[in-house]
Parts: C-alpha cells; structure tokens; sequence
C-alpha cells in the first residue's frame, strides 16, 4: 500500500520543502497526482550545483545555463503570481545572467516571500572604480519589502547595497545575515540599521571597515554577531561603539579598535570575545612603561570589558586574554559571570589571569582550552610556571566548582598545572580532561589512548584510581602511574580518577561524588514519573470517552456487551474492579460485526507480537489496544469531524 501517496496534497507539500526544487520536481513522474504537487510547495530551494554538478564537469556543457535557467522559469511559472511563498533558497555562481536572477527575487517578493537566502557568488571588476557594468546590484524591490522576515546574504565576490543606501526600509525583518568582504553597505552603519526597526538577530562576517568612526546602534537587536577584519589596509579600526541596550547575545571579531566611546550592553547574558591583535601590538603591550601612542589608545579596550560586567557566561581567546593585561587596574567586576571560557596560545601570555578569576565572585565552571602559555612573571600564583612561596594563595577564595580542560598534550608542565589547580581550588567538586587529538607527539602512547580523564572529590579516607579499558590496550598499572602525577601532594583535597579511553563509553560517576548529584538525578526521576503518569491518565481517559460514544452510538454493540458482562459476572465471583470499558470485549463484538476489520485487526496483532509484544495486564490497556482503538473508531464512529 502507498502509504504515502495516501497522505493529504498539504502533507506530502511539507515533506518535498526539505528536498531541493530539483529534487521535488521529480516526483511529478510518479502519478498523474503527483504531476503538479510540487508547485504547491511554499519552499522553494533552488542550487545550480545540484542541477548542474560541477564535480562532473557538467557546467561547462555547452547550453546547460540556459537550460538551468529555463527550468527555474518554468517552475515559477507553474506556481504562477498568487501561489504565496514562504521561503526561497537561492544559489548561484558565475555564468548565470543577473538580470534572470533579479526577475527570480522579484516574482517571489511579490507573492509574499518571508524568508530569503541568497548565495550569489558572482564576479566583481578588479577596476578599483568598481566599474557598475561589471557589479551585480540587488533589485530595488528588495529594499522596501514590507513582509520580508528574514534575509541572508552570502557572496564571494561582493554585493552592492550602498546603492540604495538610507532608501532602504524593511519594517518587517527581525534576522539579517552578511558574509561577504564586499557586500557594500550605506557608509554610516547606525543609518543603516535604522532601516530595521524591528531587527532582532544581524550577523556580519568577512566584513572590513571603512576609515569612520563606527557605531551599532539599534533598540530592538538582541543577538549581535561581527567577523570583521579591522580596515581595510589592516590597520586597527578608529573607534566602534555598541549602543544596543536589549542585546542578550554578543560574538564580537575583530583588530582592537583606537575607542570604544559608547557601550551600552545592560541586559547581555553571553558574550563571545575575539579580540586580534598584530605582533606589533603584542610588543607594546608587553613592553614596561611604554607610552607609545598605540599602545595608549590600546588601553581603550577597559571600555569595552566594563560594557560586558553583567554577563553570565563569557568565552574570551588567548588574544583578548592578553588584550585584558592592559586594563588589569580597571577591570569590572562580574558579578553575574558564572560560566568562563578562556583560549590559550603558547606564544600569548596569562598576564590578565590572576586579576580576571579575582574578579569574578561567583564562578562555578571554568573552561581552558589549552594551558601553555607566554611565561612571565605577571601570571600570579593562578598558574604553576614560576616558584613562589604563596603559590596557589590566591586560588583559594575562588569558588570555581567545576575545571574543564581541553586540548591536553600530556606535557610535564600541563601536569604540573592540573595538579595545581587540584590542590588550590577549594571548591572544587570534579575535573574533566580531553586529550588533545590533534597533534599529539606520536610517542606519547598513553595520552593518545586517553578519551579523558575525569577527577571527582571524595571524601573518603581511601581513594581508588579507575582504569575503563579497551582490548586491555592500557593496564591500571599505567593508569595509576599517570594519576599519581596528578595526584594533590596536600592531604586538603582528594581525588578519585577515572579514565576514558576511546570506543569506550563512560561509566557511571561514583557513588561519593556528591549527596546533592544524587538527590538531582531522583528528583529528575520523580518529575519524570509524574509526567509519564500524567500523560497515561490522559490517555487513558480519551480512550474512555472513546469506548463511550461507541457504546452510546451503536445500540446493537451495547446490547451485545452488556449481554457478555452479565454471563460473565453470572459464572465468575464479583469484584469491586470496574468491568464497564471491557475493551477486549469490544474490540471482539466489532470483529464480528465487520469481517475487513476483523482481518485488519488480526494482521495488526501480528505484527506487533512479532516486535515483541508477548502479554498485558489484566484490566489495562497496552498500546496495541490503544492503537486498535482508533482503527475501531475509525471503523464505527460517524465521520462528523470530532
């Protein structure tokens, strides 16, 4: 049976959206019924890739654009004016007539597109005029449209925007992505985002500044991303300034600016910080007493970092950790921060370090990608590079619950640091360390093995070192043998380790891990049931309503059962048990009555017997009478639409 072909024209509409156009129009060689179903399709996703397979080589036959092209006609032709669009995909390259592409975005601007991705990778003029006769320019329908929601832009090449420039007005767009070293905006960005009253989600990656003074300006933003690669001959941007008061989300990449005058960011909660920097600037901010005039417009940065004080979870690079060494004085404190990411380099110093843990009262997991770093004397007592009598003081008022470690090479200084943090931390409760896959030294065969290897606090008087192994590749010998180099040489804390190879799947954490895990996961389980008993009893109770309005619509039915509950109750001992929606009975009366439903019903036991339904409880019904159920409705119930 053609199960499928069954469903109704708007089902089988939703399930050809997520195939491509080509891909959809396919199936109109199915049935006569199939022929023009996916014009009907509200997602239109069109890519010459897929039409055209390059990797074949098959872009280059003579006359295939055009038949690339008449076939997208073709399709918006069938659908014709007033078929409405919900989303339109659109990937092309060079080679396929810009004219044609804007007659594409126009017809479905008109029958009221809401979506609309566009990926043109067109060629530009290298003429450093930008000669307009070599340029591909959006159609100016595209600027004014009044039910456009969202609209991502993705060129290799570049795309003209500034033509229309402050003309542009799309009051209904909330998302709007940029990708694309040229996609040429109006000159003043805060003018720009006026255009967007309603704007809640701008992405802008590959972009390159012009030499202005820049400001994101916008009342309604509230998830902010920018990849930018500072101006346009590489120097550090003049000033940018973020006047978003209702942003909640902030990925920010780019060369440190000279300022950042305004940065109104009261209600941020996460905040991603990729602050670049040139070799130039790593050595004026290193140098001692340095009062070059880069390096002090540099220390502008403090700006920035005051803006973010009330996020809660904050991921910064090694870049913008050495960044922060210049605005150790007037670093904020947050007091909200309770999830930190921090990147290392071995070439990029922890300078920031010390003051950035201090400064965060409340943290509870830290996460540290890599733990090499530039060595110098500015670290603190927060790492284990340099001897020092209160080595690890300052560790001790941090309330850090939580260390992960990433990208581990199994070096004796990366050693010597996990074992620092195990003995200075007090707070802490576990440790997780993943091996850093990438490479590794090919002698260093343990370390490769090793998935990661987890640290829980135990508090009791023994602590046991746990080996899970593959194939007996690594033996608790060798596993105890790298523990013990990371094992606290205090008798403050202790730890319980366990190892992870890889292709083995983790075990369980140990019962000392913590009274508080454990009393989660059986709240977790008690939420659990309730909801579960929840949906059974309201089940349950439709399939009860079910068996009545059977019963009440079918007079030869009730007269049927009540004649079977009566010899029942006759030759069996009565019960307090409620034997009124006896199912079985049902279903059995109307396998009588009806012959097809008593084959189809039959079939349907069989199949679910073979997946392994053996046996049900007396008195309830399993899901095999639930299902039977609604066929048995199906069957005898008045197709009224209830």
């Amino acid at each position: 049976m053609d199960r499928i072909g069954s469903l109704p024209d708007d089902v089988i509409c939703h399930i050809l959206s997520f195939l491509t156009t080509k891909e959809a129009a396919l199936t109109s060689i199915l049935s006569k019924r199939w022929r023009n179903l996916f014009t009907l399709v509200p997602y239109l996703n069109i890519d010459d890739s897929v039409f055209l397979i390059p990797e074949e080589g098959k872009r280059e036959r003579d006359g295939i654009l055009q038949s690339f092209m008449d076939f997208v006609d073709r399709v918006l032709a069938s659908q014709g004016d007033d078929t409405p669009i919900k989303k339109f995909s659109l990937k092309c390259k060079t080679g396929i007539d810009t004219d044609r592409v804007n007659l594409w975005i126009c017809n479905v601007l008109q029958r009221g597109v809401k979506s609309v991705e566009l990926v043109l990778d067109f060629h530009r003029s290298d003429d450093d005029d930008l000669d307009a006769e070599y340029m591909y320019f959006l159609p100016d329908e595209m600027f004014v449209s009044t039910k456009l929601v969202e609209l991502s832009l993705r060129s290799e090449f570049g795309v003209e925007w500034s033509r229309r420039g402050a003309d542009t007005f799309l009051p209904m767009l909330k998302t709007l992505t940029f990708e694309s070293t040229w996609v040429l905006l109006c000159e003043d960005l805060e003018v720009f985002l006026s255009s967007f009253p309603v704007l809640e989600d701008l992405h802008m990656a590959h972009i390159e500044w012009p030499e202005t003074d820049e400001s994101v300006s916008s009342q309604s933003l509230r998830k902010l991303t920018i990849y930018a690669g500072g101006f346009r001959d590489f120097r550090n941007p003049k000033s940018i300034s973020f006047d978003t008061p209702n942003l909640v989300y902030l990925e920010y990449s780019d060369y440190v600016a000279a300022d950042y005058p305004k940065v109104n960011l009261p209600d941020l909660a996460e905040a991603v910080l990729d602050l670049k920097l040139t070799g130039h600037d790593i050595e004026l901010i290193r140098a001692p007493n340095d009062e070059d005039d880069v390096s002090l417009r540099l220390r502008n940065v403090w700006k920035l970092i005051s803006g973010l004080r009330n996020v809660q979870r904050l991921f910064i690079s090694a870049d913008t950790l050495e960044v922060l060494s210049l605005c150790c004085e007037s670093m904020p404190v947050f007091n909200n921060l309770k999830f930190l990411g921090i990147i290392s380099a071995e070439d990029l110093g922890w300078q920031a370090m010390p003051v950035l843990l201090r400064n965060c009262p409340h943290l509870e997991t830290l996460i540290l990608k890599g733990l090499l770093h530039y060595v110098t004397d500015k670290c603190g007592d927060v790492c284990d590079c340099i001897s020092r009598e209160d080595k690890g003081r300052s560790l001790l008022s941090y309330p850090v619950k939580k260390l992960e470690i990433r990208e581990f090479k199994g070096t004796v200084r990366e050693k010597e640091m996990i074992r620092h943090f195990l003995e200075s931390f007090p707070c802490l409760d576990d440790m997780e360390v993943y091996a850093d896959q990438n490479g590794n030294d090919p002698t260093n065969v343990e370390v490769n093995r090793i998935y990661k290897i987890v640290a829980y606090k135990v508090h009791a008087e023994e602590v046991s070192t746990e080996t899970v192994v593959e194939s007996k590749s690594m033996s608790q010998t060798q596993m105890e043998e790298i523990s013990s180099q990371f094992t606290p040489r205090n008798n403050r804390n202790k730890y319980d380790f366990v190892y992870i190879l890889h292709g083995v799947p983790p075990p369980p954490p140990p019962q000392e891990m913590s009274q508080d895990y454990l009393k989660e996961q059986l709240d977790a389980a008690k939420t659990k049931l309730a909801e579960l008993n929840d949906e059974y009893k309201e089940r349950q109770r439709v399939h009860d309503a079910m068996f009545d309005r059977i019963v009440e619509q079918n007079p030869m039915i009730a007269s049927a059962l009540k004649a079977r509950q009566s010899a029942t109750e006759g030759s069996e001992a009565s019960n307090d048990q409620e034997k009124k929606r006896d199912f079985k009975s049902l279903f059995e009366i109307i396998a009588e009555l009806n012959l097809d439903l008593a084959s189809v019903l039959s079939a349907r036991r069989g199949t679910d017997l073979e997946g392994g339904e053996t046996s049900r409880d007396q008195g309830e019904m399993t899901e095999l009478d639930q299902i039977t159920s609604e066929a048995v409705a199906a069957y005898v119930l008045p197709q009224d639409g209830h």
